[in-house]
């Protein structure tokens, strides 16, 4: 990367991480660091990367709360705080926070008062979605943010990593509810890396619209009626993606490369050179002299 110019060399390092697989960002982080050797003209722009990293794949950070405990929340961009440097919201906590996106640190705890005219809806979304996840996603975290324009804003991630099995995934999904015309707008990635004597990844991005009828009078019957939506979709989402890996193995790979002989038997190519099909198919033939005597 010696002959590239700075704004060249922040590209590639920025199009590196921003395609870091589920909890491999940071060998991703310290590879490029000896790729670019410290160049500390670079070092905005990677700090910039991970910031959009961070917040669209759903980092999750432990909150300190009251009397010595923890909250695992989210880092999004829908929790971002205008005009604030790095500062995002908690709203299960009602507390901000001070997020450093290049060690994932917690900073600046500080009590956040909810919008009073959308947290009731609010708050009875997050309720149900809690126990959704909970019922749903061994690892799962998630948070619901309200707008000034009424919108209520659900994000859920999962993750799972196995570094010992070589492989990670991540479940992310987004879910946007306006209750004034009904609808339920959602988002679906699925991020999955296998890198043992390889590396595969599925990258799945599924969009799904649906329409409600349900008001708002009743802020817990509303949100029971998004969270059965939700669940609906994401239940039939991950039903097909089970299907389609079956059909893979089943029939797709299998046409690609016979995975025994007719015989089902494994080829012993230690022992070929034993049979005379062997021979004639291993040992180069050599080229018999010609028997037509030359005529003077």
């Amino acid at each position: 990367m010696e002959n590239l110019s700075t704004e060249e060399k922040l590209k590639i390092v920025t199009n590196f991480l921003l395609s870091s697989p589920p909890g491999e960002s940071d060998e991703v982080y310290n590879d490029i660091r000896v790729l670019t050797a410290d160049d500390p003209a670079l070092q905005t722009g990677i700090l910039n990367a991970l910031r959009e990293y961070n917040t669209e794949q759903y980092i999750t950070v432990n909150l300190p709360l009251q009397e010595n405990q923890e909250n695992q929340v989210l880092v999004s961009k829908f929790g971002q705080i205008e005009n604030e440097n790095d500062l995002y919201l908690d709203p299960k906590s009602h507390q901000a926070f001070r997020f450093d996106h290049m060690i994932r640190t917690v900073t600046d705890v500080e009590p956040r008062p909810p919008d009073e005219k959308t947290e009731p809806l609010r708050s009875a979304v997050e309720n149900a979605i809690t126990n959704y996840v909970e019922d749903h996603f061994k690892d799962g975290v998630s948070s619901v943010y309200s707008t000034e324009n009424g919108t209520i804003t659900i994000a859920i991630v999962d993750n799972k990593y196995n570094s010992s099995n070589f492989w990670n995934g991540r479940w992310r999904s987004t879910w946007v509810v306006d209750p004034e015309t009904g609808k339920l707008k959602g988002n679906i990635k699925v991020n999955v890396h296998y890198y043992e004597d390889g590396n595969v990844q599925l990258d799945s991005n599924k969009e799904i619209e649906v329409e409600t009828s349900t008001t708002t009078e009743n802020p817990a019957a509303a949100a029971a009626a998004y969270v059965r939506l939700i669940g609906k979709a994401e239940n039939e989402y991950q039903t097909a993606v089970n299907e389609a890996y079956i059909e893979l193995s089943e029939n797709t790979f299998k046409s690609l490369r016979r995975s025994l002989p007719l015989t089902r038997q494994k080829l012993d190519w230690d022992k070929i050179l034993n049979y005379k099909i062997g021979q004639e198919l291993l040992m180069p033939k050599i080229a018999e002299p010609s028997t037509t005597a030359n005529k003077e």
